[in-house]
């Protein structure tokens, strides 16, 4: 009457097939380059809008990762939910069967089997975990590379096709500079008619000039600009404006994490 010295009735973990752990999915480049084409867009319009692309696809990126982490909590949640009502059915009638077959042992085994598939499904739930950390510190990783790689792209671009940009550039070097009254400003050859013809517009656009030389210098490249002052020289170009983005970037990277942090606690 019995299949083997287990019992009749008693169900191997083997016989459970509870799935492949769930995988979330990663973020693709669309997704960062639709954020950046809104923000470089707005940017043209109004050139400190560029500080706040980083912004602009971290936000973006962080409702994403939100969405992919209620996926996966609730995949997990299904599956649990799933294995233990399989293993309460497979209890009964476990525990029905060897109540027929006057197997005195059954109810033992049969709570062993309950342990058994719950431990499983505990398991599975933790390497899904394991799996969605994984994919979100691969996806910032990924993410990271991708807006800086863009944002250059973008901001290079700007520089290129819009003459006038240097002068933002330009006003955003002097008002780095704490003593302003007497400065040389140096620009790039393909940069310094743009700047002749513009002087006056930054002289009055900027507080605290009183005296503003130009000077050329074909060694620099178009969108740079070194100002010399009383106290020292201070660069400016877009590169500068590309690193504000990287360090913007980074800080709210680091402040979603430690979000993160605080919610799992």
């Amino acid at each position: 009457m019995y299949s083997n010295k287990y019992g009749y009735g008693v169900y191997k973990r083997n016989q459970v097939n509870l799935g492949a752990p769930y995988k979330p999915p990663k973020m693709t480049e669309s997704i960062v380059e639709e954020v950046f084409n809104e923000a470089a867009a707005a940017s043209e319009a109004d050139p400190d809008m560029d500080l706040k692309i980083g912004q602009d696809i971290v936000h973006k990126a962080k409702s994403e990762a939100a969405l992919i982490k209620h996926e996966a909590e609730q995949e997990a949640e299904s599956i649990i939910n799933e294995a233990k009502e399989k293993s309460e059915a497979m209890l009964a009638e476990v525990l029905q069967e060897a109540k027929e077959e006057g197997y005195r042992h059954g109810e033992e085994l049969a709570q062993q089997h309950y342990s058994d598939l719950l431990a499983e499904a505990q398991d599975f739930k933790e390497r899904s975990e394991r799996e969605y950390q994984e994919t979100i510190a691969s996806f910032e990783n990924n993410i990271i590379e991708l807006v800086l790689e863009i944002s250059e792209k973008v901001i290079g671009k700007l520089v290129e096709e819009n003459k006038d940009i240097v002068l933002d550039i330009v006003k955003d070097t002097i008002n780095s500079c704490s003593n302003r009254e007497n400065i040389t400003l140096i620009v790039s050859s393909e940069d310094y008619d743009v700047v002749v013809e513009n002087q006056e517009l930054l002289k009055s656009s900027v507080k605290g000039i009183h005296k503003l030389e130009l000077r050329e210098d074909k060694s620099l490249k178009k969108g740079s600009c070194i100002i010399d002052t009383n106290f020292g020289s201070v660069e400016g170009s877009y590169d500068v404006r590309l690193e504000s983005i990287r360090k913007a970037f980074f800080e709210l990277i680091g402040e979603n994490g430690q979000e993160d942090g605080k919610d799992d606690e």
